[in-house]
């Protein structure tokens, strides 16, 4: 049976989080300089981490070791890509090869259609080796068009109603592709930020100011919690975040000092795979206020001792 979330459904809020731990193999450097490789006996992972300079071909193995895409989309599904793309700078925007990746195995597994919620220009996949040999999907990717809705976030804490684009709800399956990087305000972004991407730019303007600060980052912690709570909205089925190149200052647009990890991380559990790759950054994951305030609204976890990790080189 395919995992998906049907577009009636996307106001359940979260899941269940079962008993975890770390697979074998799995290296993950904490901040006092451990590292955890605990032995797991088991063959279920949580996230799946491909490491290696062929971004295209990684993430094909990535979302293969949990199960391949035929596990999240199913045949004539409507899938809703939420690329990060706007930025121009280098470290600042997903790489152009994972998303490409992310559509060719959503149609291989049969997908109707492919709608790119943050509608990324054709500059953006411009900048792929790859665009010529997938310009027929990137012509047959639908624009959300800027038809925001309005909903209601009744567990929201400072975010209680928000706008956000139709097809974020209507779309039978939601694939997040972030990039992992720095944020002058948040000091992490991504999977989790990376919603904003799929609300109005008058939501967004809330996050930043609606506390009464002064300043687009005058209150982090309220900025922080709209993030945890405009999660509530809808829960994605798979999470793919680009760990390869990124912005370790001055994001979210750059430029700043660029980290290359290399690195292609997969998973369903939005928190876990931030607390992972925030980790990359330097950061202790239940530092990251957003991270730690959607762990309490129950949308993942955060602790990485729980969480079966499956690394490998490729």
């Amino acid at each position: 049976m395919k995992n998906k979330m049907s577009r009636r459904s996307f106001l359940k809020m979260g899941g269940a989080v079962g008993a975890m731990s770390i697979f074998g193999g799995a290296f993950i450097p904490d901040l006092l300089g451990k590292t955890l490789n605990t032995a797991y006996s088991g063959e279920a992972i949580d996230i799946s981490v491909v490491e290696g300079m062929n971004y295209f071909e990684n993430t094909l193995k990535a979302v293969e070791v949990l199960g391949g895409m035929e596990k999240f989309v199913s045949k004539n599904a409507r899938v809703g890509l939420l690329v990060n793309s706007p930025w121009k700078n280098p470290g600042t925007y997903t790489n152009p090869d994972v998303a490409l990746a992310a559509i060719k195995m959503c149609y291989d597994a049969g997908a109707k259609e492919i709608y790119s919620i943050e509608g990324a220009s054709q500059a953006y996949w411009n900048r792929s080796n790859l665009v010529e040999k997938f310009s027929d999907e990137i012509r047959s990717l639908k624009s959300y068009g800027k038809k925001d809705v309005k909903v209601e976030i009744p567990r929201g804490k400072n975010l209680k109603k928000a706008e956000v684009t139709k097809d974020l709800l209507e779309c039978d399956v939601l694939i997040d592709i972030p990039i992992s990087k720095d944020h002058a305000g948040t000091r992490f972004t991504g999977t989790l930020k990376n919603m904003m991407g799929a609300s109005s730019s008058s939501t967004n303007r809330f996050f930043h100011l609606g506390s009464g600060a002064k300043g687009y980052y005058g209150d982090v912690e309220f900025l922080s919690q709209c993030i945890a709570d405009l999660n509530l909205v809808r829960k994605p089925d798979l999470c793919i975040s680009d760990a390869t190149e990124f912005v370790t200052t001055n994001g979210p647009a750059g430029p700043g000092q660029i980290k290359k990890a290399y690195k292609i991380v997969v998973g369903v559990d939005r928190v876990a795979v931030d607390a992972y790759t925030s980790t990359l950054l330097g950061h202790e994951p239940k530092n990251v206020q957003m991270i730690k305030m959607a762990n309490e609204h129950g949308l993942g976890e955060i602790d990485l001792t729980k969480i079966r990790i499956k690394e490998m080189n490729k």
